[in-house]
């Protein structure tokens, strides 16, 4: 009876681990698409009606990201080690960051662009690079701050994903070169800057089809 317990429980873990894989593949989409469907940073795009969507198609993204790699990691949980475990929980971090700066575009600088347009000009410059004029507060170090936990957490999650051997290692090197090419924004302007997005992608959708095929047909990727 207790195997049998035992059995039910494990069938029903790499079920959700599947599903998982799944919401990483979804991510991985919305993360290219929403780089061609972006509207322009400036006030004009944020009273659209296409802003609001793109930020809650972001907000979304970033949600599914977080559970997609949380199925990529308990994949290889212990093959990943400390390493794994410490990119884990930076790029989680950037993620959860992510969804409270698309909250924002969506639900609050909408209502700021008439009483406060040089707030949101500077919100908007965060990413484009422009200098603000007026005190954004906490958000001129949260916005670098989101910067790094997303190179350094895809970093290091793609370096232990190379090491463990459990998944392809050229699906954990694509997740790792992902992160760091976004340095190349420093010399590509804004918002051609946005392709930068693609290989994450690339990455996202192939590890999360490496944890739903795997875990389906039981077997294991050296």
């Amino acid at each position: 009876m207790d195997k049998k317990v035992e059995n039910n429980w494990n069938v029903t873990g790499k079920g959700l681990i599947r599903y998982l894989g799944l919401f990483a593949i979804m991510a991985g989409i919305l993360y290219i698409l929403i780089q061609f469907i972006h509207p322009a940073d400036n006030i004009t795009s944020v009273n659209s009606s296409k802003w609001v969507m793109v930020a809650c198609l972001t907000m979304v993204m970033s949600l599914f990201s977080l559970m997609g790699i949380i199925g990529i990691y308990t994949k290889q949980v212990k093959e990943t080690g400390w390493l794994g475990l410490i990119g884990f929980v930076i790029f989680s971090l950037f993620w959860l960051t992510s969804i409270t700066f698309s909250f924002i575009e969506a639900f609050v600088l909408p209502l700021l662009t008439n009483d406060a347009p040089k707030f949101v000009e500077g919100i908007l410059g965060l990413f484009g690079g422009f200098k603000s004029e007026v005190n954004l507060g906490i958000f001129t170090v949260l916005a670098p701050v989101a910067g790094v936990l997303y190179m350094f957490g895809g970093l290091l999650l793609g370096i232990s994903i190379f090491r463990a051997r459990v998944m392809p290692r050229s699906a954990g090197a694509l997740l790792s070169f992902g992160a760091v090419v976004t340095l190349a924004a420093a010399i590509i302007p804004h918002p051609l800057d946005r392709i930068l997005a693609v290989p994450m992608g690339l990455a996202l959708i192939w590890l999360g089809y490496v944890v739903w095929s795997d875990t389906r047909e039981g077997s294991k990727r050296t």
